[in-house]
């Protein structure tokens, strides 16, 4: 097989292998300038990220929900504090920041570490600091979604149900009663493993607690109800439960030590039936003893 030199004579090859490396530069400086063109700004990263992890407990002018609105932030706290506080909250509140604990104090839940980083955290901050200026709430998609439904029929009682468990949730998740506890369950309870939710719907309102639910802003939520969400029947049914749950009188302790104190009157209620059921077992032995030693 004839070469390339053979065919083309060798000025010709030379340049054609300039102008194939002339085309190569000029393709890469306009991919370029079009990757930088259409680069995200950082108030339209922040907005991403917010709507992503932030949104589901915050705004920005629209009031409190699970967390609190978070318009015109940046004035009112230092900006270091609040990048530390969204990467590393949970750092903050166990060292004993006294802003974050009396944040923790005031809304009754402490922010989850949601893995945001530095970068992450300072394009947040140029979104709620442009959404503060402009004095308009972040016009955000699921803002419009978080209102409860108002076309599902749902009652307390389905909502109890729904909480305790007597009413498998349609993807399969676990019941509430798992992980919290309500007065109005009864005097057993629920779990200790979550906050208890007796005051939920006085501290958060319909909204919030709608919010929680759909978004699952906390990991333990998030690990297990990510892939298994509650419906929009559901989440109405347990919030009205809720609802009506916040009101009841307290009926629950919620103490661990109540179970141990039923297994042990159990274990001895079955001792002594039991002991009645075998009181004549070993007469047979006893006797022929003691009329021998008598």
């Amino acid at each position: 097989m004839s070469s390339l030199k053979s065919i083309v004579p060798s000025g010709k090859v030379t340049r054609l292998r300039l102008f194939a490396l002339v085309i190569f530069c000029l393709l890469t400086v306009v991919v370029s300038f079009s990757t930088l063109a259409y680069a995200a700004t950082p108030a339209e990263q922040g907005q991403a990220i917010f709507q992503q992890k932030c949104q589901g407990c915050h705004t920005i002018g629209s009031g409190r929900l699970v967390g609190p609105d978070l318009k015109g932030v940046i004035a009112t706290r230092d900006r270091d504090w609040l990048v530390s506080f969204i990467t590393t909250p949970d750092k903050l509140i166990g060292q004993g920041d006294p802003i974050a604990r009396e944040i923790v104090q005031q809304y009754g839940l402490p922010m989850p570490n949601l893995g945001i980083t530095e970068e992450d955290a300072q394009a947040i901050l140029v979104y709620i600091e442009a959404q503060s200026a402009g004095g308009k709430p972040a016009p955000t998609p699921t803002q419009t979604t978080i209102a409860t439904p108002t076309t599902v029929s749902v009652n307390t009682a389905t909502g109890k149900d729904l909480f305790t468990g007597k009413l498998a949730l349609k993807n399969g998740g676990p019941a509430c009663l798992s992980c919290h506890n309500v007065s109005a369950i009864g005097v057993i309870g629920g779990g200790t493993v979550g906050k208890d939710l007796t005051t939920a719907y006085s501290n958060f309102g319909e909204t919030g607690i709608t919010s929680i639910l759909k978004t699952t802003p906390f990991p333990m939520m998030k690990e297990i109800y990510t892939a298994k969400p509650l419906t929009d029947e559901e989440i109405t049914g347990v919030t009205t439960f809720l609802k009506e749950a916040s009101s009841a009188p307290s009926t629950t302790y919620q103490n661990p030590g109540l179970f141990f104190i039923i297994g042990g009157v159990a274990a001895l209620l079955i001792i002594g039936i039991f002991q009645w059921l075998w009181r004549g077992r070993l007469a047979g032995v006893r006797r022929p003893l003691v009329k021998g030693g008598s």
